[in-house]
């Protein structure tokens, strides 16, 4: 068996083949929807960031304003359990992870970015700083991430999420 984020890779890479992906900075053609140029994926991914910071500081709103609020969505948590599978489970996700933050700052390596104008999606590292509930001192999460936006009534909106802290290679 093949483990989640190998096949949820897999799964992502035949999507963006199938919707014939090209990496796109140019304006988009005549008549396209306001979201097929590559700059406004990167301003919606500068929005996200700038929502997760706010997460990190115990304001979920603005993170849960960035996801599609659909039976669709998915959230497979850094901290942990299961995967979340449709808005009202991912929003209680959100909103417990709201309350396991204070203080926080992060820093973001984007490794890869791709969008069609419908579809799009980021591999990052993120490096989090924070305190958590009942402590003094900092705490500290480094995550891989993969995150996949749809463009859905003329925003991007996140509608998958898995970020897990298994930097170190180990062997089978």
């Amino acid at each position: 068996m093949r483990p989640l984020s190998f096949t949820l890779i897999a799964i992502l890479s035949l999507l963006l083949q199938a919707c014939s992906v090209a990496y796109r900075s140019e304006a988009p053609a005549v008549g396209a929807p306001p979201g097929t140029n590559h700059k406004s994926f990167l301003a919606a991914l500068a929005v996200a960031d700038a929502a997760q910071r706010e997460l990190q500081n115990g304001n979920a709103a603005p993170y849960k304003a960035i996801w599609s609020q659909t039976e669709q969505v998915t959230l497979i948590g850094g901290f942990g359990g299961g995967v979340e599978k449709g808005w009202p489970s991912v929003s209680k996700r959100i909103d417990w992870v709201d309350t396991q933050f204070s203080s926080g700052t992060n820093t973001i390596e984007r490794l890869v970015t791709r969008s069609d104008g419908k579809l799009g999606y980021v591999v990052q590292i993120e490096r989090i700083r924070f305190q958590a509930p009942g402590q003094t001192r900092e705490s500290s999460r480094d995550y891989r991430v993969t995150m996949l936006f749809s463009y859905e009534s003329g925003d991007w909106k996140l509608v998958h999420r898995h970020a897990d802290s298994q930097m170190m290679r180990q062997a089978p």
